[in-house]
């Protein structure tokens, strides 16, 4: 399977946070209080208390979607990308001077400073990842994470002190893995499990949508430890189970595409750092003929006439959940202008090489786009709701 995210050679949402102690959190010291006649006080002291945060994610031309996180004491700002497919939380360190880590005038990388930091602490073992575009690698630290206004204040992560040419041309100044802990390099806790006991409940709900050309335009939420009702219609909202407690992975009986129909029992991925979606090739390839995009050399990537966001045929991914359901993507949603001409956009579904050991598909952003992806971490299943654009 390939690494987390897509990337194409041409690349606010707002993430709210609800920030709350759960009942179980407090059962043995409420019975304490109740002895004691102390038990109302201290629940209105409780309900006065909690909070909610959010924060703006950008979406750059429907291809890179990020969100800000903060780390250190004050805390130092940075841009990363929510990854559903990693574990580890990591950013650019001020070490690292090359022209990768600088970036460019077009987006230039924000570096965490070890020496501006009143809490950094250091780990000191060595980490090192591989995603799409190559290896990112440094030094493992303990300092402040904070996220949509809930913080945890001895988070392990990493700093990059090397990272491969393929991230330079990207606005990113790190990746927050909100995957499993079995997926986490070094054993190291990610970040959502340290959070999830200050939240209302354990789960996070994804809603995207799509801004197209306009580079960094708010383009969707991210809510921590409760539904997003506004957003997400929650009257669709169907729960699959997950088949794997890695990626977020569960299964399909089928998808289809005009004429084109396969009703093999498959496993799927949805990622957040994905632009496309991946599946296998003779499938991609049924899919594009039946929607009408054609294969282009020079990109590397099908194409299809821009008018087909308006009348292109869907294409239908059938979800156990646990009963059979057809989830259609519609033609407006994976038909993506990246400006290579008039009336030429681009298909967003690829082949992915896959040996038989890892999941079939990888469902990305126009997946994640059509249907609000709810990230239950207690029940451990993902839920998928219609999205509201």
């Amino acid at each position: 399977m390939k690494s987390i995210f897509v990337l194409l050679a041409v690349i606010g949402v707002g993430l709210g946070a609800i920030i709350e102690m759960p009942l179980t959190k407090i059962m043995s010291l409420r019975e304490k209080l109740i002895r004691q006649g102390k038990w109302q006080e201290y629940h209105e002291q409780q309900k006065t208390a909690r909070a909610t945060g959010s924060q703006t994610i950008s979406d750059y031309e429907d291809a890179l979607y990020m969100g800000g996180i903060t780390l250190g004491t004050p805390p130092q700002s940075f841009n990363v990308i929510l990854d559903t497919s990693s574990a580890n939380l990591w950013v650019v360190d001020s070490s690292c001077t090359t022209a990768i880590c600088n970036g460019d005038a077009s987006c230039t990388k924000n570096k965490y400073r070890t020496t501006s930091s009143s809490t950094y602490s250091n780990d000191g073992r060595s980490w090192s990842i591989q995603y799409g575009p190559g290896i990112a690698s440094g030094t493992l630290a303990i300092d402040k994470f904070c996220v949509a206004g809930v913080c945890f204040n001895t988070q392990i992560f990493g700093r990059a002190t090397y990272l491969a040419d393929g991230f330079g041309q990207l606005p990113l100044d790190g990746v927050l893995g909100l995957g499993w802990p079995a997926l986490a390099v070094d054993a190291v806790q990610p970040p959502f499990q340290n959070i999830m006991p200050s939240l209302d409940a354990p789960i996070f709900s994804v809603w995207l949508d799509k801004k197209g050309k306009a580079g960094g335009a708010v383009g969707g939420l991210v809510t921590y430890g409760a539904l997003d009702t506004k957003n997400c219609q929650m009257s669709t909202l169907k729960y699959a189970p997950l088949t794997s407690q890695t990626y977020w992975q569960f299964a399909i009986a089928g998808v289809s595409a005009g004429s084109f129909t396969n009703n093999a029992m498959q496993t799927v991925v949805s990622i957040t750092g994905s632009a496309f979606i991946e599946g296998p090739a003779s499938q991609i390839s049924s899919i594009a003929t039946a929607t009408g995009a054609s294969w282009n050399s020079t990109y590397k990537l099908y194409v299809i006439p821009c008018s087909s966001a308006n009348n292109g045929a869907p294409v239908t991914f059938t979800i156990n959940t646990p009963t059979p359901t057809a989830f259609p993507i519609p033609a407006s949603e994976y038909v993506i202008d990246l400006g290579f001409g008039i009336n030429q956009c681009v298909l967003a579904f690829s082949s992915q090489d896959n040996t038989g050991f890892g999941p079939a598909w990888i469902l990305g952003y126009p997946f994640i786009r059509t249907y609000c992806n709810i990230h239950d971490v207690g029940n451990k299943r993902i839920g998928f709701a219609t999205a509201n654009h």
